[in-house]
């Protein structure tokens, strides 16, 4: 048979410590857990308003885009899709040629300056 305090040193102060170290790290752990719970809530309190206005963002160019899209389909009704597809061609070429007389203009001044 043994002791109270035997029993006591041997037996019950080891598990007591054994217990207080697993306490310990489950605390610590639960601490480490809120501390990224509340990071996370931050990162989601602020991009939930900013994805809400780029979502309203795209919602208003979708509508404009859509109204775009039924003013081509009434020009394709009204002259017919090879007329207007021509004249989309050639509005394009127009531009890219406005767009490359520019870029040689600009290549012809950035080697006057060298």
């Amino acid at each position: 048979m043994e002791s109270a305090k035997s029993y006591r040193e041997k037996k019950s102060k080891p598990l007591l410590e054994k217990i207080v170290k697993v306490v310990r790290s489950v605390y610590r752990a639960y601490l480490d857990v809120c501390q990224k719970f509340e990071l996370l809530q931050r990162k989601y309190d602020t991009e939930v308003p900013y994805l809400k206005k780029q979502l309203a963002e795209v919602r208003d160019e979708n509508a404009e885009l859509q109204e775009t899209a039924r003013d081509y389909d009434r020009l394709c009704r009204a002259y017919g899709p090879e007329r207007v597809a021509e004249t989309v061609a050639a509005v394009k070429r127009q531009e890219q040629a406005e767009k490359e007389q520019k870029r040689s203009q600009t290549r012809r001044y950035n080697r006057d300056e060298r």
